[in-house]
């Protein structure tokens, strides 16, 4: 009988230290925005959107692993998981559990974690903006929230919060965090991301937020989800990088 009841009691051990290892485990595991598809809610400055080869329309969908790309013409996506992307011009992206940017321009709000073939962008429904160019440089600014950005050989990740950008080169090397400036940001939101888009980001409230304490005397836009009544602020020429 005493033997039994060693058995039972190293038996119920063995199950409480496999339980604990379980729960330990799951909360070690980042969440990461599954992508499987992607609806275009706008198309601006022309019709030159395409999926795949076929020239795309206002309501067409992409499937996972799909290619979107856009000419001279830009465009915002819906994704299957509630986040929005904007496309600039001249900009080719694939659908898939990230949304990997293979050159032009990203505006990603939501719960959208981006990549390029060096490195990839985890986040839990934030803004932020992703450049590539021709030579693979590219460059990450967070708009609100955070992101953690991990290199695609292993090494480890590091945070970049709301009003901080950091180039990548080519080989995936990241430079020195920096601040973004005032005059960056008013470039931007008069920008290819920003300018003329209808449909307003997901996050467009908490972004103004940010937006807000981050540059205190920034005269923000009146753009879609943001509350803010302005003068009309010529748009640049080109687009930033």
């Amino acid at each position: 009988m005493f033997k039994q009841l060693q058995i039972k009691k190293a038996l119920l051990n063995l199950s409480l230290g496999l339980g604990l290892v379980l729960i330990v485990g799951l909360f070690q595991i980042p969440v990461r925005a599954q992508i499987t598809l992607a609806t275009v809610q706008e198309i601006i400055d022309g019709d030159r959107v395409f999926i795949e080869q076929t020239l795309a329309k206002v309501n067409d969908t992409a499937d996972f692993q799909q290619t979107i790309a856009t000419e001279d013409a830009r465009a915002s996506l819906l994704f299957d998981d509630s986040a929005v992307g904007r496309m600039g011009p001249n900009t080719t992206l694939v659908v898939g559990q990230c949304i990997e940017l293979k050159e032009g321009l990203l505006l990603a709000s939501g719960p959208a974690n981006g990549c390029t073939t060096t490195f990839e962008v985890g986040v839990q429904g934030t803004t932020y903006a992703m450049a590539v160019d021709e030579e693979g440089n590219a460059n990450v600014k967070v708009l609100e929230g955070e992101v953690q950005l991990k290199p695609m050989d292993g090494q480890n990740a590091i945070a970049l919060s709301q009003g901080e950008q950091i180039d990548i080169s080519p080989q995936g090397i990241f430079s020195t965090i920096l601040d973004i400036s005032q005059g960056e940001i008013e470039t931007l939101l008069q920008g290819a991301l920003f300018d003329g888009f209808q449909v307003a980001l997901p996050q467009a409230g908490k972004l103004q937020q940010a937006l807000r304490e981050l540059y205190p005397t920034l005269d923000l836009p009146n753009l879609p989800g943001f509350n803010v009544p302005s003068l009309p602020i010529p748009r640049p020429r080109g687009f930033p990088f």
